[in-house]
């Protein structure tokens, strides 16, 4: 916000790009309160609004990638990104539009499973300039820290007996993918990274081994979030979500929401929201959850990113997320900074003896590290330990809870500064004393300038809190629009852990399209189960229950030679 607020004061149009439809509203609201003196223009779900109509322009990245609002000519722009992570694909990339000169990309996760963080990300925004994490919010008064439990449940006979089938053959490819030279071993994540480039990538043997990963990795997911015993165990948790100020359920799947709705509806409010779930039905559930008169809302993935989720205090994940980054998404919804007497309680109900349980070490979720490292406290339950968890999820939180510094509403006058603004205010602010402080005021810009540097001293004007435009702001913003332009690779950007991939032995070959830009065959759901099919005649191969299999197959026509 304060530096769109920056980018339209210096006369540069404004762009911000957004995942969802429901992004444009939040985003529309907020704008067009701060800024109530601008047109705040909207492109995408049924606006039409284009840059010479407007200062500031709220679009989805479907929209910025068909339509390419480019700023008005001459004017320059800031190409704001939110969520950035989700613009690497081939298609949504286009939605980082080259024309933008000043471009700010934000993000929780800056992480992908292909190379778009390298190759496409970090060259159109020069790297990353800030990073904050958990355990710093945390430190700060930022976010809430959590108390952490892990719940433990049996799998079925049927489903132990599947999963050690599928784990089997998990083992086997495995057993092939770490004899491959560079193949990196130490750590899961950086190891399944590296198996989903070469799946991607490699129509050679390493390529062959690392989809039957795959295939069997995600069959052992499947089995381990569907266990009937983890909704058996979600009807414990009904007294802890009645007492809790707001809960959310993350599963992976819409069955599995509903399954988790028809457990918990006996006992407590709850409603389920979907990709399907229409725009007011979602507000008015959110809406239900926010005033306290809903106990609980369950979403399969939905509420991970780009909604407004009212604030919850308890989280309860029933099966564990597909990626780090799904995860992290998920935490942040419950570790918002939270009110004196309302602690934030997460819940990972996990199968035991599976991939899933923390007390392993072969192939443990990176994920669970990270809770651990920044909880109040962790514990691991059983299902006969139901009262001793109902009493560990009695939390409120911590006896004093950390205040975050706040600097502002800052004030000052042509004399001298305002009352308002002390001592111990102004060395947090600039990093300097009163007096130079003072001096600044009063004409002399020199010393704090040479103090601070220009950058330093430029953001402290124009990105906190003031309650008006002073004579000092003039004198900086002056001297700073006369100094010569900073190029990107003056600045010290921050390094983004890279994987060493392995060597691609058989590169695959590019999917040949047709003039029309159509691939000669697609992917398509027929359904519980995927075919590749020919977009000509449409004849289809064999159907498989996942995807990876379907893509693996190969369809006999003669529409394209």
């Amino acid at each position: 916000m304060a530096a769109v607020i920056d980018a339209h004061r210096r006369g540069l149009f404004v762009l911000i790009v957004v995942p969802s439809r429901v992004l444009i509203e939040q985003w529309h609201e907020r704008l067009s309160e701060t800024l109530p003196h601008c047109t705040i223009g909207r492109l995408g779900d049924n606006h039409t609004d284009k840059p010479p109509d407007c200062d500031i322009l709220i679009t989805t990245r479907h929209s910025a990638a068909s339509h390419q609002p480019k700023p008005p000519e001459g004017e320059g722009g800031l190409l704001v990104a939110d969520e950035c992570h989700g613009f690497g694909g081939g298609v949504l990339r286009r939605s980082l539009i080259g024309d933008y000169n000043e471009r700010l990309g934000l993000t929780a996760t800056l992480e992908r499973s292909d190379d778009a963080v390298d190759k496409i990300l970090l060259p159109f925004f020069g790297g990353v300039c800030y990073r904050y994490r958990f355990a710093a919010a945390i430190n700060d008064g930022v976010c809430a820290q959590p108390r952490v439990a892990f719940v433990s449940v049996p799998l079925s006979k049927e489903e132990r007996q599947d999963y050690v089938t599928t784990e089997a053959k998990l083992v086997e490819s495995r057993r092939t993918l770490r004899g491959i030279p560079g193949m990196p071993i130490d750590h899961f994540g950086e190891f399944l990274a590296a198996t989903n480039h070469l799946a991607a990538n490699d129509a050679g043997p390493h390529g062959r081994a690392a989809n039957e990963y795959l295939k069997a990795f995600a069959k052992r997911r499947e089995i381990v979030a569907t266990s009937t015993a983890k909704y058996e165990a979600l009807g414990n948790f009904a007294n802890s979500i009645k007492a809790a100020a707001g809960a959310l359920i993350f599963t992976e799947t819409v069955r599995a929401a509903n399954h988790a709705v028809n457990r918990l509806d006996p006992f407590v409010s709850i409603e389920v929201i979907t990709g399907s779930t229409p725009k007011g039905e979602r507000e008015n559930i959110l809406g239900n959850l926010r005033s306290g008169s809903l106990d609980a809302v369950a979403a399969p993935r939905v509420l991970d990113e780009g909604v407004d989720v009212p604030d919850a205090n308890l989280g309860i994940v029933v099966s564990a997320s597909r990626t780090r980054r799904q995860m992290i998404q998920r935490m942040g919804r419950i570790l918002r900074r939270k009110a004196e007497g309302s602690g934030a309680k997460f819940v990972i109900i996990f199968a035991r003896d599976t991939a899933e349980d923390p007390t392993a070490t072969e192939d443990r979720d990176g994920f669970l590290d990270e809770i651990e490292e920044i909880s109040e406290s962790t514990a691991v339950f059983h299902p006969t330990d139901f009262d001793k968890l109902e009493s560990f999820l009695d939390y409120s939180g911590p006896e004093t809870v950390i205040e975050p510094v706040r600097v502002g509403p800052l004030t000052a006058d042509d004399e001298e500064p305002s009352p308002k603004l002390t001592k111990a205010n102004v060395q947090l602010l600039v990093d300097a004393d009163l007096d130079m402080w003072a001096g600044a005021i009063n004409g002399d810009i020199d010393p704090l300038w040479d103090a601070l540097g220009k950058e330093r001293l430029y953001a402290r004007l124009s990105y906190l809190h003031w309650d008006a435009v002073t004579p000092l702001h003039e004198k900086v913003w002056a001297r700073y629009a006369d100094e010569p332009a900073v190029e990107a690779d003056e600045f010290d950007y921050l390094e983004v852990d890279k994987l060493e991939a392995p060597k691609i032995e058989k590169p695959k070959a590019k999917p040949k399209r047709l003039s029309t830009g159509e691939l000669p065959v697609m992917l398509a759901q027929v359904g519980k189960e995927w075919v590749v099919k020919c977009s000509g005649c449409g004849t289809a191969s064999d159907p498989t229950p996942y995807k990876w299999q379907a893509l693996d197959q190969t369809v006999e026509c003669d529409c394209w030679g």
